[in-house]
């Protein structure tokens, strides 16, 4: 299947991408772990009505993307580039635990009958 490789593959350049975009913001800053928490239940949200990895991927994402554009358009704010990997590093481990979660519960389901 192709599209568990698109995802290690964006955001792994996301990762990259993100060590040279900005200089002043932190890997462990105070909000990182809230970036990541709400794009990963995002993520199994996502993955719940969909039942796709990568348009659950997308729908997790976008929210943080937003954010980070609104917040580049603020005076004496920034596009974080690393509040956008954490989004990201979060959709996926949420989609991720949506289908293994989901796939087995229909699996389950299944097999009962």
């Amino acid at each position: 299947m192709k599209s568990p490789k698109a995802l290690q593959a964006t955001v792994l350049l996301m990762l990259l991408l993100s060590t040279h975009l900005t200089h002043a913001d932190e890997w462990t800053g105070k909000d990182k772990s809230l970036h990541f928490g709400v794009s990963a239940a995002l993520g199994v949200a996502a993955y719940a009505q969909t039942h796709d990895r990568t348009k659950a991927f997308a729908w997790a994402i976008a929210p943080g993307v937003l954010k980070e554009i609104a917040d580049s358009q603020s005076d004496g704010n920034q596009f974080s580039s690393k509040d956008l990997a954490w989004d990201a590093l979060g959709a996926f481990v949420g989609v991720q635990a949506g289908h293994w979660v989901i796939g087995h519960q229909q699996i389950a389901w299944v097999t009962t009958f």
